[in-house]
């Protein structure tokens, strides 16, 4: 990832030392022992999956630093994660010279995964589908995936409630994804993920 990070950003700064600089920012957020999924193993899990759907992406570096931005900033109490994440992004992508309309694409981007709606854009469209992927894993993974939630929630006793509310806004979606690639690909196996995970709830 770092690999690609660094590529991404390279045609417009020479500033090494001000990429490493940014780039252990974000390793050191990711790995926050407090996170359980929201960690650079999903970091890497998104990467495979946006790369799936490279050829479909008209901007596929805008897209990859909007990946590795959208959960920079987590926890946060009062529900603005995305939005604080994006200003980390803003910030840092300015100081690395990356063009302003791009950086706007990426903020939007990233305040995107708030509500995973139908965009206007195809990019974005892509984007939180890839983002929504491990909803359609297999059993083992999604397994993890849950656990690693309740890692980060669990302590709440709020914790099964909320959670079974954020799953039933799930089903209730008329698609979860946006794409006609990831819905064939993940749509199916995802609503019996997440109808199995409400039962287990109940």
């Amino acid at each position: 990832m770092r690999a690609i990070y660094f590529s991404c950003l390279e045609p417009y700064t020479d500033d090494i030392p001000l990429l490493e600089s940014c780039w252990n920012e974000i390793t050191a957020s990711y790995s926050d022992q407090r996170r359980g999924y929201h960690t650079l193993a999903h970091l890497q899990h998104f990467s495979r999956q946006l790369d799936l759907c490279k050829h479909h992406l008209s901007d596929y570096p805008t897209a990859y630093l909007a990946l590795i931005y959208h959960d920079i900033v987590y926890f946060m109490l009062d529900g603005t994660n995305e939005e604080k994440s994006a200003l980390v992004a803003v910030d840092h992508l300015r100081r690395l010279n990356y063009p302003s309309d791009l950086i706007n694409i990426c903020q939007e981007m990233i305040l995107a995964t708030k509500t995973h709606s139908m965009n206007s854009s195809s990019d974005i469209n892509y984007f939180i589908d890839a983002d929504m992927s491990i909803l359609g894993a297999d059993k083992v993974s999604y397994a993890k995936y849950v656990a690693g939630i309740r890692k980060e929630y669990g302590d709440s006793i709020y914790f099964d409630e909320g959670r079974k509310h954020v799953l039933q806004s799930f089903l209730e979606m008329e698609r979860i994804f946006k794409t006609d690639f990831f819905y064939k690909k993940y749509e199916e196996k995802a609503r019996l993920n997440i109808q199995n995970e409400i039962e287990d709830l109940s």
